[in-house]
């Protein structure tokens, strides 16, 4: 646990997951009863991942990913299950499945960044890495059995 302290008074305590580099969301809306889409966002290098972060202590995980969402992305949702735990290129990450509620035609880093939906087949031409796709997958079959 990482406790901070200003002045003698206590001002946050969050729970650390041991070795978590990044927190995030995977972004989703239905398309039908068969089919979800996934949001992807740009990066600075010009490749395409999913919106995350450095955890925010005042915040937390799940509020630092929700508001990763928000600055990356332009989107608000609900998050509708478990984190999920995976690594990219050797750091560990964690994120949030979130039902997209609300997108933004403007938002925090929108001068810069694009963001697109994508069907869990088109993962393997816009998200290089393996992980994130096979992430993917798995919220989509979790996602679609609960809804069955």
């Amino acid at each position: 646990m990482l406790t901070g302290v200003n002045k003698g008074k206590w001002v946050f305590s969050v729970v650390m997951e041991n070795g978590v580099k990044k927190w995030g969301v995977i972004p989703f809306r239905g398309v039908d009863g068969e089919n979800l889409e996934f949001l992807i966002v740009s990066t600075k290098s010009g490749k395409w991942g999913l919106p995350k972060g450095n955890l925010m202590n005042k915040l937390g995980p799940r509020k630092t990913a929700l508001q990763e969402a928000y600055e990356e992305a332009g989107i608000l949702g609900t998050i509708v299950d478990q984190k999920i735990s995976t690594k990219v290129k050797g750091k560990k990450m964690m994120f949030y499945p979130m039902e997209v509620k609300n997108e933004f035609s403007v938002w925090p880093e929108s001068e810069w960044r694009k963001r697109k939906w994508i069907r869990s087949n088109e993962t393997a031409y816009y998200l290089n890495s393996n992980s994130l796709r096979s992430l993917l997958e798995k919220v989509s079959e979790n996602i679609l059995q609960t809804c069955s």
